[in-house]
């Protein structure tokens, strides 16, 4: 789930398409968290990727040139963390410590210095990273969040789980898929239109969380709309911070982001922090997590450009084309 920080600017992140050639295009998937502990960067295709158990994508990510480690790819951070026990594995030590922000609030993480975070060939900006242990990581050994993604375009390809990034510049066209235009907010955070039952609503794209999100203003804008049904069902949503129990819940039966439809998404709704620090509280707001981003093929943000691209599967376009 997306985790923010005071002190470190924000840095703008891109998604988005890059064809390369050789091992990146093998699309391999990840071995096991042990292998993965004692393995060069020559065991692994770049580009190689898959999911961790919450449904989150994973990526290979070297650290000061070892590793590589597996890091939850976090569109919703706008900093890169590590784990305790990676931190303590590498010899780093802690020269102070600073505020994270998560959905629930305001923690305070060791910090350590890291000199290079690497994916592949791309090197990623890296100063003054947290250190975070619980759930949020879920047996993981990092996120790899927003800084140093800057003017750069990543695409996440949730059927052959493959992560490419390249420059927003030199990024080629995404043909076939649906492009929605957003605005940048806060340096790192796009914010796309989309629609809840008729209902306009602001979307934010949290690939580090494996559960949805709906503000307090989205749940009322509904209520004229949506038959209510009482919900028993609870979850744990994993932060930087404590976990939190996710109990007032409501069913969304239909979703529309550009062309991507998803129906009956249960939506765990709240004044959560998150909201707050986005100033996002007073308008609709549905914060999509990996249970809803995952219905579509890939998705791509470009952050240079403030623009969303889904590729849907061929069944969904095909039933909105008959809905239509």
């Amino acid at each position: 789930m997306g985790m923010f920080s005071h002190v470190q600017a924000i840095a703008a992140f891109a998604a988005g398409l890059i064809f390369t050639t050789g091992a990146a295009a093998q699309c391999l998937d990840a071995p096991d968290l042990a292998a993965y502990q004692t393995a060069t960067p020559a065991d692994f295709a770049a580009g190689s990727t898959r999911t961790d158990r919450l449904g989150r994508v994973v990526a290979p990510v070297t650290i000061n040139g070892q590793g590589p480690f597996r890091f939850i790819v976090d569109t919703g951070a706008n900093r890169s963390a590590l784990s305790d026990d990676l931190a303590t594995h590498l010899g780093l030590v802690p020269n102070g410590t600073d505020n994270v922000h998560s959905v629930h609030g305001v923690s305070v993480a060791p910090i350590v210095r890291v000199n290079e975070i690497q994916y592949g060939d791309v090197s990623l900006n890296a100063e003054a990273v947290p250190m975070l242990s619980g759930g949020v990581l879920a047996g993981e050994q990092g996120l790899l969040g927003v800084d140093g993604m800057s003017g750069r375009r990543l695409r996440m390809d949730f059927e052959r789980n493959c992560i490419e990034i390249v420059r927003s510049d030199q990024a080629r066209r995404l043909r076939g898929w649906s492009a929605i235009r957003g605005d940048m907010r806060f340096g790192h955070l796009v914010v796309v239109r989309g629609s809840v039952n008729g209902v306009r609503v602001h979307l934010l794209l949290d690939t580090g969380s494996d559960s949805t999100l709906a503000n307090v203003a989205l749940r009322e804008a509904l209520n004229a709309r949506l038959r209510r049904r009482n919900h028993t069902e609870q979850t744990i949503a994993y932060t930087a911070g404590q976990s939190v129990v996710l109990e007032n819940a409501i069913l969304v039966p239909r979703m529309m982001m550009g062309e991507l439809e998803v129906r009956n998404i249960t939506a765990y709704v709240g004044d959560f922090h998150i909201f707050q620090l986005w100033d996002l509280t007073r308008e609709p707001t549905l914060l999509l997590g990996m249970d809803v981003l995952s219905q579509a093929r890939g998705l791509a943000i470009d952050y240079g450009r403030g623009t969303v691209y889904v590729r849907i599967r061929d069944r969904l376009r095909l039933e909105t084309r008959l809905e239509n």
